[in-house]
């Protein structure tokens, strides 16, 4: 369950940073370098750890930073980020059964670069980066490549981007205590032989937009997303108890396609509120079919506060290949406890303040925002989250623009 929250928790935080850089997002006239830094706290807490087979704690904590540093000139972009989590993990300490093992501390960090090219006589924008993410039980390589296009009018945009990740799982990247040999780690009880002949994971990722502007008010988006796994796709030192009492490894299918569709509606109501809609459905070959709505709303209270509000339901149907403690069959060939692939429904509510004076500290440094979130997740197997972030946002300006810039 680990490395699935400390996902969660990356995406949100990458995903409110996204949404902080959004006044960045179009390449200026004047020269500048923008600096966002991002920290996050995330806990859970639960009882239905897949380390033990579907019992026991889920308690994690994970808390990190992330700075991200983007120049740009007046038709091109680069921009670098990097970002580490310290891991604190009740659950994986008991891959050995032993209290305050190493197992129950972890540590992540990534790195990544993207450039980009604007063609402004095609209303096109062109890019491409990647990176390196690494924690103790896994170490990536990601590329992607995307353009963004509008039309003639500025009323329709779309884009594209191509992203994939090369994995290897084996434990040790940052400590081991076998003179440094990577090898995959399984559950105490079940060392010996080798469960997997692979250690590799591949990922391929197609994600689509498209963009309309209906009227001054109201804007929609449909944007597609169509995933690709192979590999070992499941977890080593995720423990199955079967029927008959008989332990195994997780087993997993070594191919998982993934599809996602997601409609978005933005609506402008007066000058002070901003409602944003967003609906999606989720499908996968494992047999899971999974659906969300989400709702946020943004509040001017002044001219440069403003409060933030969200909201979201998420339900999912089980994988085939799901069962609890002791229910799987002997027979079964493929296998799993991780109640992240079980039924369940998901609520989500947070709040937040976001405060944007555009401020200059001196003739070239001027503070864009600084926000604040809170959100706070409950799904129905009783799985509790609480996740607190802050994001700030600073430019320094090449050459002094002659105006601040606008909302």
């Amino acid at each position: 369950m680990k490395k699935f929250y400390t996902t969660v928790a990356c995406l949100l935080l990458s995903w409110w940073s996204a949404k902080a850089q959004t006044q960045t997002d179009s390449l200026p006239k004047v020269r500048k370098t923008t600096l966002d830094v991002v920290y996050g706290h995330y806990f859970q807490n639960g009882n239905n750890s897949a380390v033990t087979g579907g019992i026991g704690t889920e308690e994690l904590m994970v808390y990190g930073a992330n700075l991200t540093l983007k120049h740009t000139r007046s038709k091109s972009a680069f921009s670098l980020n990097a970002g580490t989590d310290l891991i604190s993990s009740a659950s994986t300490d008991k891959i050995d059964f032993v209290v305050s093992s190493a197992s129950s501390h972890d540590f992540r960090a990534y790195f990544n670069g993207t450039a980009e090219v604007q063609i402004p006589k095609h209303n096109l924008t062109l890019y491409g980066g990647g990176g390196v993410s690494m924690e103790s039980d896994y170490w990536a390589k990601i590329g992607k490549i995307g353009f963004a296009k509008e039309s003639k009018s500025k009323l329709t945009a779309y884009s594209a981007q191509f992203q994939v990740s090369a994995d290897d799982l084996r434990w040790g990247w940052w400590r081991d205590n076998n003179s440094n040999k990577k090898k995959l780690i399984y559950p105490s009880e079940l060392r010996g032989p080798e469960w997997y002949d692979t250690y590799r994971r591949a990922s391929y990722q197609l994600k689509l937009s498209l963009t309309q502007v209906l009227n001054q008010r109201n804007v929609i988006g449909i944007f597609p997303e169509l995933a690709y796994q192979n590999g070992l796709l499941a977890t080593p030192f995720h423990r199955v108890y079967f029927q008959d009492n008989t332990l195994r490894v997780e087993n997993l299918p070594a191919e998982r396609w993934k599809g996602l569709v997601a409609v978005r509606w933005n609506s402008f109501v007066g000058g002070s509120w901003v409602l944003k809609q967003t609906v999606d459905a989720y499908r996968d070959n494992w047999g899971i079919w999974g659906a969300s709505l989400e709702q946020e709303t943004s509040l001017k209270l002044k001219n440069d506060v403003v409060l933030l509000a969200n909201a979201r339901v998420y339900a999912q149907s089980p994988s085939r290949y799901f069962n609890s403690y002791q229910m799987h069959a002997p027979t079964e060939v493929f296998y799993t406890s991780d109640f992240d692939l079980s039924r369940f429904e998901l609520y989500q509510v947070g709040t937040g303040i976001k405060w944007k004076p555009y401020r200059y500290w001196s003739k070239k440094f001027v503070f864009n925002f600084l926000i604040f979130r809170y959100n706070y997740m409950h799904r129905s197997n009783g799985l509790q989250a609480h996740i607190l972030s802050f994001s700030a946002q600073m430019d320094y300006l090449h050459k002094r623009k002659k105006k601040l810039p606008t909302q």
